[in-house]
């Protein structure tokens, strides 16, 4: 314990008696030199508090313009950090005890006073004074930790069976922090029944042979619903080695999990995609192969970044930010799972019978005018073109992508679509009277159909306009050579 050399000590009497006996035991103390300033109102030492700096205060609490333990409680709402030693006489000796209740360091009898018994009183009431300020900053910068922790913080004593739960706990399982109690019982509760035997084991693996305790299970959350979190903790133990005390902390994992099982889904939709195809002869496999890389190829690639970013952003913000990130990656795999299942689909007609381009769009306009009732007009001369294997794959592949995205995004009831020869063009139209959208607007970074649309319209050397407005529907014109739709082989094929 450290006392400064020098202290300037704060002396609230008006007796002068009392003031004159106690300057002269503070002359006699050596352990330190000090500044006796002296106040005879309450009013007065509360000026002086605020005017500079004090390292303690003799109150006296009785005094013109204050009485008893209110004396205390006033300079204490004012002067919070200056330690105060209470003067009081004989038969003030309860009120003493009561002030030291409210805050006081200790009090002193006036009669009693002499150099070694004040010295010693002001340092102890310096250092406990200070001791007591450092354990209350510390206490506040737990509760902010607990209050803006991420995570659910819980503390568990197992030779009682208390647990305390913060208040992010009890949120997690869906409760109000006065409605969930602080017993080990109450989380053992919500366990999921199937769960408990894994838990219990992870448990006592971590207490008796201190091995991690990191855990998945799920609880049921105050609507009745199941959460998955994770559990960590860490044990606190004697010198013997024996657990006292254990603590950890919660998340909840739910989303990820849901995210853990679309990707499984999209490998099994792809597994059992692959088994179909296995018994057609490798020029369609390879056929097969083409068209699934360029479908499926930009939504892999942003959904890999989806994922790149969500991890990032995990390291980095609060559960409930991180919440909307993963929502963009559901939406992703959805659209992918989506995706396959329409190419296992909609190709069967081109893979398996090879139809050729007007049957193949015949089945394909009669198929989307069933599923989503929309009448499409189609005036198709495709057999004044003689397209290749290749070109016919490619503009059936766009007006499938058309068609898909009226129904997905227009909310027309009718369409049209024309295949026409206009030399030297092959055109290719297709029109909704759907909302349509804003003239300037641009295809977004997940608007894989329209960019598929160009990049197939570009390997045959062509190019797409769009005509849009506002309430006026949704247009589009594929203008294609015929000298590349009519060749054998397209270019860098």
């Amino acid at each position: 314990m450290s006392t400064p050399r020098t202290l300037r000590i704060l002396l609230v009497e008006d007796s002068v008696t009392d003031a004159l006996l106690i300057g002269e035991a503070l002359a006699d103390v050596t352990d330190f030199e000090h500044q006796l300033i002296r106040a005879e109102l309450l009013s007065q030492a509360l000026a002086e508090a605020q005017a500079a700096h004090l390292d303690v205060v003799l109150l006296d609490l009785g005094l013109p313009d204050a009485q008893g333990v209110d004396t205390f409680r006033t300079f204490r709402r004012h002067a919070p950090e200056v330690p105060v030693l209470v003067l009081t006489g004989l038969d003030n000796m309860s009120v003493g005890l009561l002030a030291i209740q409210e805050g006081a360091q200790d009090y002193l009898l006036k009669k009693e006073i002499h150099a070694s018994l004040l010295g010693r009183a002001i340092r102890y009431a310096i250092e406990r004074h200070r001791v007591a300020a450092a354990l209350a900053a510390s206490e506040e910068r737990f509760q902010l930790a607990v209050s803006g922790a991420t995570a659910g913080l819980w503390d568990w004593n197992p030779q009682t069976g208390t647990m305390y739960f913060s208040p992010h706990f009890k949120e997690i399982l869906g409760y109000e922090d006065h409605e969930m109690p602080n017993v080990a019982q109450a989380h053992q509760d919500a366990i999921h029944p199937d769960d408990v035997e894994l838990v219990a084991a992870n448990l006592k693996a971590h207490m008796e042979h201190k091995r991690d305790y990191n855990v998945e299970y799920r609880v049921r959350t105050k609507s009745g619903e199941f959460h998955w979190i994770q559990s960590r903790g860490q044990a606190l133990r004697t010198v013997s080695g024996e657990p006292y005390r254990i603590v950890g902390w919660i998340m909840d994992v739910t989303d990820r999990k849901r995210a853990d099982e679309a990707l499984r889904s999209s490998r099994e939709e792809l597994q059992r995609l692959s088994a179909n195809i296995q018994h057609i002869r490798e020029e369609e496999k390879t056929r097969i192969a083409r068209e699934l890389h360029d479908d499926l190829g930009q939504q892999l690639t942003a959904l890999k970044m989806e994922v790149m970013f969500a991890e990032d952003e995990l390291k980095r913000a609060e559960a409930a930010a991180s919440s909307a990130i993963l929502q963009n990656v559901y939406a992703l795999i959805d659209q992918l799972v989506h995706s396959v299942r329409r190419i296992a689909t909609d190709l069967r007609p081109v893979i398996l019978d090879d139809l050729g381009l007007m049957p193949a769009i015949d089945w394909l306009v009669t198929e989307f005018s069933a599923r989503y009732d929309v009448r499409v007009t189609t005036r198709v001369d495709a057999n004044d073109i003689a397209f290749s294997r290749d070109s016919a794959t490619e503009v059936f592949r766009m007006v499938q992508e058309a068609l898909t995205n009226i129904a997905r995004h227009s909310r027309a009831t009718e369409a049209t679509l024309e295949i026409v020869r206009d030399d030297p063009h092959c055109i290719v139209r297709i029109a909704d009277n759907g909302r349509g959208t804003a003239r300037d607007a641009r295809p977004g970074p997940n608007s894989f159909g329209l960019l598929g649309m160009r990049e197939r319209a570009a390997r045959l050397g062509g190019q797409i306009g769009i005509r849009t407005a506002p309430g006026e529907g949704f247009g589009l014109t594929i203008t294609l050579p015929l000298a590349t739709v009519e060749a054998q082989l397209l270019p860098n094929s």
